[in-house]
């Protein structure tokens, strides 16, 4: 893909939310980031799914739009790259348009904007459903020690008709270090092989005493 209609997507999808903010709140959500808590090390790669809920099920309100920030400390994490879910319409069927601007420092950010009817995403969504999958790799994190995630504020959510939905609880995620498995350290494993070299001989005996 070209770099100008890249650009003029992120226009369009910038624009539209810069009108949501002025437009009128509808109904209430809740953001979240889940699991809210899994042990990794460094190396690891950690998969979190973003996930709404409170909206209808199967029923109006549905949601038309996202755009959600997710904060991170860069020192113990690096971002390994998203992938949206299905929920606002197939981005190949050209059903929704993937307004993500990816991965910053510290910070990355999601969003889709559907271009299905209202009817269309009613029978589409449950009352709790995916939204992305955000990957990240562990750099640097030591046993016993946690991280966390988080959903930015100013994050936007809208409704299929284009009215602001309100946010009304965002969640966090934290990741803690797992331990790590001791390494033997050369005199063990000398006395290992000494062991092993002694019962090969005791062995090798008592078969010639047989003989």
């Amino acid at each position: 893909m070209s770099l100008i209609p890249q650009v003029i997507r992120r226009l369009a999808c910038l624009t539209l939310f810069l009108a949501l903010l002025q437009s009128p709140l509808s109904h209430a959500a809740l953001i979240q980031l889940q699991p809210g808590s899994t042990i990794a090390g460094p190396g690891d790669t950690v998969s979190l799914d973003l996930v709404v809920s409170g909206l209808g099920n199967f029923t109006p309100v549905s949601l038309g739009a996202f755009d959600i920030g997710i904060g991170f400390d860069s020192s113990v994490l690096s971002f390994g790259g998203y992938t949206l879910g299905s929920f606002l319409g197939d981005i190949g069927l050209a059903e929704a348009i993937d307004a993500s601007f990816g991965g910053l420092v510290g910070e990355v950010n999601v969003g889709e904007v559907s271009l299905l009817s209202a009817v269309s995403l009613d029978a589409l969504q449950p009352s709790e459903f995916l939204l992305a999958t955000l990957d990240f790799n562990v750099i640097a994190l030591s046993e016993g020690a946690t991280t966390q995630l988080s959903v930015l504020s100013g994050s936007l959510l809208a409704d299929a008709f284009g009215q602001r939905v309100a946010v009304d609880e965002v969640g966090t995620a934290s990741i803690e270090g797992r331990a790590t498995a001791p390494v033997p350290v050369p005199g063990t494993l000398l006395l290992l092989f000494a062991s092993l070299c002694g019962w090969r001989l005791s062995q090798t005996s008592r078969n010639r005493a047989h003989k």
